[in-house]
């Protein structure tokens, strides 16, 4: 009687690889964590982006959003048992109110976290007394 140990390894090595790709594509998507808060009258983006050099960053701004992209080059290994670091970023992160598309936004990119600085129409501080 034939084993059905090869066959059944061999289907369940493929099926691993395909689940590997399937979590990368996801995590693309998920990725970068990011938080969005309100201050001094500017929507503030802080994206975690770490192993990404700055020059390889890019960010966008449209009416109602702001778009982050990102790449980098992935060294190439014999063996890999695992890799589930994105090589490519695409963030489209939706901004609750209008761009105010006269006034100059703002990035920056220390320690791994990229901060964006929007300004935005209608959105006001005011200080309490």
């Amino acid at each position: 009687m034939a084993s059905l140990y090869g066959p059944v390894k061999y289907f369940t090595d493929e099926m691993m690889k395909n689940a590997n790709e399937r979590a990368k594509e996801i995590l693309t998507f998920l990725y970068p964590a990011i938080t969005m808060y309100e201050e001094e009258g500017e929507i503030v983006i802080e994206a975690d982006l770490p192993g990404f050099d700055k020059k390889d960053i890019k960010v966008s701004a449209h009416k109602h959003s702001v778009e982050i992209s990102a790449t980098r080059k992935m060294v190439e290994h014999d063996h890999v048992l695992l890799d589930q670091r994105p090589q490519k970023i695409l963030k489209h992160v939706h901004i609750p109110t209008e761009i105010d598309e006269t006034s100059q936004l703002s990035a920056k990119y220390q320690n791994g976290v990229l901060v964006v600085r929007v300004p935005a129409k209608g959105i006001k501080s005011i200080k309490i007394e």
